[in-house]
């Protein structure tokens, strides 16, 4: 699929995986960008209490 996003970005397809946070660990964002979007990882977890 080619839309100005993929060129812009250089990904295969126009799905860009957010960050979430407790699930959006580098497995994710790695499983994502494998599979041709691009994916993302979230940088604010707080502290476990």
């Amino acid at each position: 699929m080619k839309t100005k996003v993929t060129e812009m970005l250089g990904i295969q397809y126009p799905i860009i995986q957010g960050g979430m946070q407790w699930v959006g660990y580098a497995e994710l964002a790695s499983a994502v960008s494998n599979a041709g979007g691009l994916g993302d990882t979230h940088g604010a977890h707080p502290a476990h209490t």
